[in-house]
């Protein structure tokens, strides 16, 4: 139900705040105190277009916030829409000075279909001129499915079906994904084969550089070991080993002679086997490196595979080739671990969308009954309001495609006289007759579950007298269950209401602007004999009033 509507700056609305109770409700005031405009900023919470026209000062921003009692039955929209879930929901929609809308859930920022299709929930807003309502099928469902007592068939099918809806989204998120991969996979499958082909090593780029480095020069650097060979190791004593060895065994006769000479001869002696292990070295690497132009060859051609990868990757290191090759593997992963979990949620789809169906088909022999049973207990309602002819019948059918709703597509047909054809209400119904037929509805639907918060907006226009009092009696019984806001010019319908309200304009040297108040017991007569008096107060009027009222 609607516990609190608040709005700021909306056209002839400074500021309003105001609090609804349960039961019955009724609105009244002159032409032009802005009832309309009241529903009109309403409107604004349940999705409708507005632009910067709307605001009362132009400087300032228009706030439009209604405060929702929920039950448990909206946890699977909250679920759905990612939204945080609490019995007290407040709804708000800001239009800025330049046009611009924001709409908000519990403060959470929310695209505007997903307002207006909460607020569709929530508020139901039925006048002669605009009778959309019961020509919505949405709303014609929940006429339907309210009847049924079997309430859990529903829970399970809206929670399923979200469910269901949830995993198709991300199946055709995946699917894209997939899709995106798939263009450009044969171009990474080449490219890791490629790296698969060239089985690159770490570290063997330095490697090579040396090897080749080494062979390049090989002749060059045996020649030159070669010569160090002979220098160390020259025949006739000329060799540096043997000059050095000389060295050392004359300075042996004389080191005792000093500590200088002592130490002389230790560093001659370390020389000399230093250079012998020089000598054996460098004999060693001399028969250990050769002149081979095919081992030349081939690991160029290991290193120009190397450097030509780097340049195609546009790195300057192995360790950074060696990543891109990694990451080209890892797009390869994800996209075959796409394909897999896509299988997989398919499978689960699948299972899901089965149970769904069944569920779907159970709805629709519940739809059926309920429907004939609707179709009988309208007829007298109808009658009682002054349609004695009219037939109503709620058609059903079967679609191939599901949706929130389940399988079925709705159509409600009427005819208001006798032997007339059957078509549907959106071509043969008046307004008046329209609201009528809402009203019984509404009452057929009283003792069945949840309902909207229903606003009448002067949909009692062409009725009088006893109709008027029976179509108040029925607005009455409504209000024992779900909540009725009415918009009326008839006292017989504001008589009965549990708390009034009266909307008037209020008038300073500055400007004009619409204020709304709750009426005491005192001011209803007051303001029921102004109606029933049409502004001129006569004791009979008032005397009237109060026989209405009490």
């Amino acid at each position: 139900m609607l516990q609190n509507l608040k709005i700021e700056n909306y056209a002839l609305i400074r500021k309003m705040d105001i609090p609804f109770n349960r039961g019955f409700i009724a609105i009244t005031g002159e032409t032009g105190a802005g009832k309309s405009i009241m529903l009109g900023a309403l409107g604004l919470i349940l999705g409708q277009r507005a632009d910067s026209n709307v605001l009362w000062d132009k400087e300032k921003k228009c706030i439009v916030e209604a405060v929702f009692e929920l039950d448990d039955s909206f946890n699977a929209f909250f679920e759905a829409n990612d939204l945080d879930y609490s019995s007290q929901t407040t709804i708000r929609r800001e239009i800025t000075s330049n046009g611009k809308s924001r709409a908000f859930i519990n403060d959470t920022p929310v695209q505007l279909n997903t307002m207006k299709e909460l607020g569709e929930r929530l508020i139901d807003i039925h006048s002669q001129h605009n009778t959309l309502t019961l020509k919505n099928s949405s709303f014609q469902f929940s006429i339907i499915d309210s009847y049924i007592d079997n309430q859990t068939l529903f829970t399970n099918y809206q929670s399923l079906y979200y469910q269901w809806r949830k995993l198709t989204n991300e199946i055709s998120d995946l699917e894209t994904k997939e899709a995106e991969f798939q263009k450009e996979a044969s171009y990474y499958q080449f490219l890791s084969d490629e790296f698969e082909s060239a089985n690159l090593i770490l570290g063997e780029k330095e490697e090579l550089e040396q090897e080749i480095d080494l062979l390049t020069n090989a002749e060059q650097i045996k020649t030159n070991i070669i010569e160090s060979i002979n220098y160390l190791e020259a025949e006739e004593a000329l060799g540096a080993i043997n000059l050095i060895q000389l060295t050392r065994q004359n300075i042996s006769k004389i080191a005792s002679h000093h500590k200088s000479l002592e130490e002389i001869f230790k560093r001659l002696d370390s020389s000399y086997i230093e250079l012998k292990d020089i000598l054996s070295e460098l004999i060693i690497l001399g028969d250990s490196i050769n002149i081979n132009s095919e081992r030349l060859l081939l690991l160029q051609e290991r290193l120009e595979i190397i450097y030509k990868l780097e340049k195609k990757h546009a790195v300057n290191s192995l360790e950074e080739l060696l990543k891109v090759r990694d990451d080209i593997d890892e797009k390869l992963l994800v996209s075959s671990n796409l394909s897999d979990k896509i299988e997989k949620l398919k499978k689960e789809e699948k299972d899901i969308f089965s149970k769904l169906n069944l569920l779907a088909k159970d709805i629709t022999k519940e739809r059926k009954l309920s429907s004939q049973s609707i179709e009988k207990e309208i007829l007298p309602l109808l009658m009682d309001m002054g349609m004695k002819d009219a037939v109503l019948k709620i058609k059903i059918t079967e679609n191939s495609t599901l949706s929130s709703n389940g399988e079925n597509d709705i159509e409600f047909l009427f005819n208001a006289n006798k032997g007339g054809e059957l078509q549907p209400i959106s071509k043969v119904i008046s307004g008046g007759e329209l609201s009528r037929l809402m009203l019984a509805l509404k009452a057929v639907m009283n003792n069945k579950g949840d309902m909207p918060t229903i606003i009448f907006d002067e949909i009692d226009t062409g009725v009088s007298g006893d109709i008027a009092s029976k179509v108040g009696s029925i607005m009455k019984q409504i209000s024992q269950n779900h909540q009725v806001i009415a918009i009326t010019h008839l006292p017989q319908i504001a008589a009965k209401a549990d708390s009034h309200f009266k909307v008037y304009k209020n008038n300073t040297e500055e400007s004009t602007y619409s204020e709304m108040k709750i009426l005491s017991q005192e001011e209803r007569i007051e303001e029921i004999a102004t109606i029933i008096s049409d502004g001129n107060i006569t004791p009979s009027a008032k005397a009237l009033a109060k026989e209405l009222l009490f």
